[in-house]
């Protein structure tokens, strides 16, 4: 049987240092049946000077003037590949040569719709660890996506239909993965390959960076209501994660969430979160 045709499609934004080695990495995969999309969504960094000679046929190369996103350039690329299955890489990430191969061959073997492999996340200091952290079970695979972040875009290959169908959410700014991850899990059969196939760079996770995504995390939660009401397990882990989020901040807020949490986990570690905030903003009332 002909292999299909997989298109990669790489959304990249002032990352010209580093796209390079990204794009060498996917052509030199194992699987050779690709044509990868670079979407320039609007670089400054002169990005597409790296674009002047393409040597390689499968390597195609757009670029726009407006910035407008990673998940306009992922929808953007997509609006354009030719393969039946379609990948997504980040423009500062590397695929080990044999990730497209592993991954078709288990996703045709496991009739499923999208796989999505493990990956190296590597800091800045050179430490690394697996992820995703916990094995995934495709029975329940909607209500693990509800409760944690299983696979990202640069993990996954899906048939062709799974993005025509979903598409990337281009009115969310952060945790586009996650919440492409929980639509495909409510509404196609997902397969996991328990293997480190990327090696993908992770910044700082300092406190100020929590608080901040805080907005962002709630705007997910709130998207998925709905679902969530139908899991109570991963809206108390939801609602413990908006929590600790919040902690260092707004006690109050914080400890609304523990609450919530407490309310569905009946857990001790809610509790004592719960109790513990309740107090500290108590406490900064008064000063007040």
């Amino acid at each position: 049987m002909k292999p299909k045709m997989i298109s990669v499609i790489i959304p990249t934004y002032n990352r010209k240092g580093k796209l390079a080695k990204c794009i060498e990495s996917v052509l030199g995969q194992s699987y050779r049946e690709i044509e990868v999309i670079v979407v320039d969504d609007a670089s400054a960094d002169g990005t597409q000077e790296l674009f002047q000679e393409i040597s390689d046929g499968r390597l195609k190369y757009y670029r726009y003037e407006t910035n407008r996103g990673a998940c306009y350039a992922r929808n953007y690329g997509a609006e354009r590949a030719e393969g039946e299955f379609l990948a997504f890489q980040d423009s500062d990430d590397i695929w080990h040569a044999e990730k497209l191969e592993k991954q078709y061959r288990y996703l045709c073997s496991e009739g499923a719709d999208l796989c999505f492999c493990g990956m190296n996340r590597v800091s800045e200091t050179g430490s690394r660890f697996y992820y995703p952290v916990h094995p995934f079970h495709p029975a329940r695979g909607l209500e693990e996506f509800l409760a944690e972040n299983r696979a990202g875009t640069q993990t996954m290959l899906m048939r062709r239909r799974v993005w025509e169908e979903l598409r990337f959410d281009e009115g969310i700014r952060r945790y586009q993965d996650w919440d492409f991850g929980i639509r495909a899990a409510e509404a196609f059969t997902l397969c996991y390959l328990p293997e480190a196939l990327v090696e993908s760079e992770v910044s700082g996770d300092s406190i100020s960076a929590r608080v901040k995504s805080y907005p962002h995390l709630l705007h997910l939660y709130r998207k998925h209501e709905a679902l969530y009401l139908r899991y109570p397990d991963s809206m108390a882990v939801m609602n413990r994660r908006l929590g600790k989020r919040v902690h260092p901040t707004d006690p109050a807020l914080a400890a609304a969430h523990f609450k919530k949490s407490f309310g569905l986990s009946r857990s001790f570690f809610d509790f004592g979160y719960w109790v513990a905030d309740s107090l500290r903003a108590k406490a900064t009332k008064k000063r007040k």
